[in-house]
């Protein structure tokens, strides 16, 4: 039998062994030990969230709404450190192999969810919490299937899977699924015409669609999908009136049913969006989504601070766009100034290409942008617009791979005067993630004087099996076996690219 062959059946036999001291795949970096044991672990995902994403929001929430970021307080007195994000064959990672990093404590390819590029199935973690007793919870803004709350239950090989993602949930049987995807349940939606949400009835979950059901549900185990695809930014939600739940909504129903279990819980909640609004290139939506995160951070640090038998792990997968808010004026006195115009900014670019319509005119499109971002355009800007909604005229001409195209609505009203900014000066280098180290952060009793350093991402699953007791390794494929596959691979067998990746 083959080396492979022999670690893939101990894996699916469940053999879990304990976890040898070996340093992380990658270059040497430091593997800091928790030195105690917890009941509870929640692992808080800011997906695609970059320290420029931080800076942003820590000055307008300072500046504008008069408050330090919980973020803030918790980088402050509790250990923090950073992560290299890079995939096993790319410096540039996706969500699912950086979910996989996390969850499995290997590298793989990206395109996969615990799984390597052979079909090697991996276990991962809160799989292995389950079977444990441990209650599990999924709480996310993006499709609840998506690649990084997926990436913690099931293997898959394609992360785009998300109508089997859907039905591997139901096998899972995880007490909490909150966030969108109502496509991929829905029998009219789905293209096998299942009706998965009469499934997750009849197993005992309540399913629930809006705002006032999910306060209203008495059900102990729920799946809440509050959009066709993923929930609405916090933007939209805030300031044009769409009624879905917050992000701190969802966790205030998720906590007590799963601190009600007598072993204990794993919960994964995604700041997701943050990582699309990053691929759009849209400053209001990535701020309002980062504060969004933070109201739901405040909510999960006080439960901390009740149950002190509870780990919290906020973590960065990787950097996406990045946005940055640059200096303006002499000295960069002015760039205050510039971050200030973000509060005239009261809509996403989606909801804004859902008004203009395919082909809308010059007029509109800068009536929309006064009214919906606080920015003037000028007729060329707004005619530039126009032809990239109705004729796909992309600009800028560097970033042809972004997410048009709101690339270029994004490009048409960046901030033109250098010496004194009459828009938010807040710029791009791409729409796609970077591999820039991200943020991680731990919050729970006894961590004060740990010490993180530079990490690997596979070294948050050791934290995890540390905090809980849960120690197996999974099988390692180097980077060498990863390409020969990669190589002999058809093309049409290739995993499908994904624009929220």
């Amino acid at each position: 039998m083959k080396r492979r062959d022999l670690l893939k059946a101990s894996v699916l036999a469940g053999t879990v062994a304990l976890l040898p001291k070996v340093k992380a795949q990658g270059a040497f970096q430091n593997t800091p030990s928790l030195g105690r044991r917890y009941r509870n672990l929640i692992v808080f995902v800011y997906d695609g969230f970059s320290w420029e994403d931080y800076a942003i929001a820590q000055a307008y929430a300072r500046r504008r709404l008069g408050r330090t970021l919980a973020l803030e307080r918790l980088l402050a007195r509790y250990p923090s450190g950073l992560i290299n994000t890079y995939s096993l064959t790319s410096y540039v990672t996706e969500s699912s192999a950086a979910g996989n990093a996390f969850s499995c404590g290997v590298k793989t390819v990206n395109g996969g969810l615990a799984v390597h590029a052979d079909g090697t199935l991996l276990k991962p973690f809160f799989a292995a919490a389950k079977e444990m007793g441990k209650a599990v919870g999924l709480v996310t803004t993006t499709t609840v299937t998506h690649a990084t709350p997926a990436s913690f239950v099931i293997s898959n090989p394609d992360r785009n899977a998300e109508e089997k993602i859907a039905e591997q949930y139901l096998a899972f049987g995880a007490e909490v699924y909150l966030g969108g995807g109502d496509r991929f349940f829905s029998p009219e939606k789905r293209k096998d015409k299942k009706d998965m949400c009469a499934a997750f009835a009849q197993a005992g979950y309540g399913v629930v669609r809006t705002p006032e059901e999910l306060s209203r549900t008495n059900a102990t185990r729920l799946l809440g999908v509050f959009s066709d695809s993923h929930v609405p930014y916090e933007v939209d939600r805030r300031f044009r009136g769409i009624k879905v739940p917050s992000l701190k909504e969802m966790v205030q129903a998720a906590l007590p049913r799963l601190a009600s279990h007598r072993n204990g819980f794993v919960l994964q909640v995604e700041a997701g969006r943050i990582d699309h609004a990053n691929h759009l290139n849209d400053p209001a939506a990535t701020l309002w989504d980062t504060l969004a995160a933070d109201e739901a951070l405040e909510l999960l640090t006080a439960f901390v601070d009740r149950n002190p038998d509870t780990l919290l792990l906020l973590v960065s997968d990787h950097a996406t766009g990045v946005g940055a808010l640059y200096g303006a004026g002499r000295s960069y006195l002015e760039s205050s100034v510039g971050l200030d115009l973000l509060e005239g900014q009261k809509a996403s670019f989606e909801h804004m290409l859902r008004l203009l319509g395919t082909n809308p005119d010059a007029g509109q499109v800068k009536e929309a942008y006064r009214s919906l971002k606080g920015v003037a355009l000028e007729d060329a800007e707004a005619q530039i617009v126009v032809e990239a909604i109705a004729k796909k005229a992309f600009r800028p001409d560097g970033v042809r791979y972004g997410i048009q195209p709101s690339n270029t609505l994004s490009w048409a009203m960046v901030q033109r005067n250098p010496s004194k900014p009459d828009r938010p000066n807040i710029g791009w280098s791409s729409g796609q993630h970077t591999a820039s180290p991200v943020v991680l952060a731990l919050y729970g009793q006894g961590l004060r004087y740990l010490n993180l350093g530079l990490m690997d991402n596979t070294h948050v699953f050791r934290l995890m099996g540390e905090a809980l007791g849960i120690r197996y390794r999974n099988p390692v494929m180097s980077e060498e076996e990863a390409l020969e596959i990669l190589k002999a691979r058809p093309v049409g067998m290739r995993h499908p690219e994904d624009i929220w990746a």
